[in-house]
């Protein structure tokens, strides 16, 4: 008996300190267990983080490289090495984005600050990805000569459904420039995919679409249609921000709300929007998503923003209209130290691209990308199941097992995974009684989702 304890106290030493060496561990986040992988490590300061339509992770790295990686191995694939590019204190390679319709038209859209004289100017430009060769090419510059500086850069770059583009600019250090419509620092820009200005811009014949920002670096498009930046106020006052075409956002005259007499009165007379949140003292909210998967519940049809400074992760529930956050949670606190951007695949796991200890990167290389997926064999995620309208039976499953559907579940899709959240089995339910094809399934624990219906039945093969 004790020769059996001592070998099983030696096999969890061993699986131990092999989830160590790989990265992985179980952690709580609310009443979600969660599983925690490390993708890819040894990267330097990840910018951007994408879920590309080849289920791939794309990622610039601030120093000027822009990457595929394999969420399933690791491995990374180097598409550019942008070779002018100036990185320095928080500038370098920073914004990325895909085009919609990337499959036809595979369109890579990236910012990136390069030196002219002995200033620091910023570049938008756009690549075609060859999956041939897995490199980009026939690059185009949209936009030129955009007022950087070695912090204060912005360049979030956000799709709309009229493929439209938005991109955010910081102040690059000039006060000046915010406030004045004619200079493009501190400014959400609004361009056609070509970086020529829409018609319908606020302002004709110009690409600002909002002034008045300090550093925006995060931005969303929520289902409701409205969108959501996050912002570095300077030594308060962090913002989170809902962007309205044509408004003024303040600074550098307004920080935060409006509450002392000389913010009240330029508010009134210029029609200030003012935050939805404000962070004193300051977080540095970084990238965010709004998340929508019942993989995850503790973050389902919320809000989820990184932050730099303040080293967690914030969820934030909106309220109906998206007008005001009526909940807010912090996660991960300093688990990962500062996170810089997130990403959810279509399976509901969230990626996380991890910033190091400070801001002067004095660790390069030392970065990486963690995942985040259900711990589906938990007890408060099997809890999760579907409602009474879904039953399998005979359980364990054998070849005369069958899926019971509600009528109205009919003609929708069913997908089976493993524990891992990898998918096995997908078919759609023709009926309400559905022989499960049982012969084609894993031996072990399966989870049963039905779409756009909340949680999972488990099964046992």
């Amino acid at each position: 008996m004790l020769y059996k304890r001592n070998k099983m106290k030696k096999l969890l030493t061993l699986l131990l300190l092999a989830a160590s060496l790989h990265g992985t561990a179980q952690i709580q986040v609310g009443n979600t267990t969660v599983d925690t992988s490390t993708i890819i490590r040894g990267i330097d300061i990840p910018w951007t983080l994408l879920w590309g339509p080849d289920n791939h992770l794309w990622m610039t790295e601030r120093y000027g490289r822009i990457s595929r990686v394999n969420p399933q191995t690791g491995q990374q694939t180097v598409l550019r090495i942008v070779s002018d590019c100036y990185d320095i204190g928080e500038s370098g390679l920073l914004g990325m984005a895909l085009y919609p319709n990337f499959v036809d038209t595979p369109w890579v859209y990236y910012v990136y600050t390069y030196q002219s004289g002995s200033q620091i100017r910023e570049r938008l430009v756009r690549s075609t990805y060859n999956a041939t060769t897995q490199s980009l090419g026939n690059d185009t510059t949209l936009l030129n000569d955009i007022p950087g500086n070695s912090t204060h850069n912005g360049s979030r770059l956000l799709f709309l459904p009229d493929r439209t583009f938005l991109m955010t600019t910081g102040d690059a250090q000039n006060l000046q420039a915010p406030l004045n419509p004619a200079n493009l620092a501190g400014k959400v820009l609004r361009m056609l995919p070509n970086g020529g200005i829409p018609a319908n811009n606020p302002i004709p014949g110009s690409r600002v679409y909002t002034l008045g920002h300090r550093n925006a670096q995060g931005i969303l498009l929520h289902p409701n249609g409205r969108i959501y930046s996050s912002e570095h106020g300077p030594n308060a006052d962090d913002e989170l921000n809902e962007i309205i075409a044509g408004r003024n956002y303040g600074w550098p005259t307004v920080s935060g709300m409006c509450d002392n007499a000389n913010e009240i009165a330029y508010c009134n007379a210029n029609d200030v929007k003012v935050p939805l949140r404000i962070w004193t003292p300051t977080i540095a909210p970084a990238g965010m998503i709004w998340y929508d998967h019942p993989r995850l519940p503790v973050f389902r049809k919320k809000l989820l923003l990184t932050t730099l400074k303040n080293t967690r992760l914030y969820v934030m529930e909106l309220d109906s209209m998206g007008n005001q956050i009526i909940s807010e949670q912090q996660y991960l606190n300093n688990v990962y130290g500062r996170l810089r951007d997130i990403v959810a695949d279509p399976e509901g796991n969230i990626y996380l691209a991890t910033n190091g200890v400070n801001w002067t990167n004095d660790q390069p290389f030392t970065h990486r990308i963690v995942k985040l997926t259900a711990a589906w064999s938990n007890t408060s995620v099997a809890a999760e199941t579907i409602e009474a309208g879904a039953k399998v039976y005979p359980m364990p499953l054998t070849e005369g097992s069958r899926l019971q559907l509600k009528s109205e579940w009919v003609g929708r899709n069913v997908r089976i995974t493993d524990v891992k959240g990898r998918l096995v089995k997908q078919f759609v339910g023709e009926s309400e009684l559905t022989r499960l094809a049982v012969e084609e399934l894993p031996q072990g624990l399966l989870f049963l989702q039905i779409e756009g219906v909340p949680g999972a039945l488990k099964l046992v093969r």
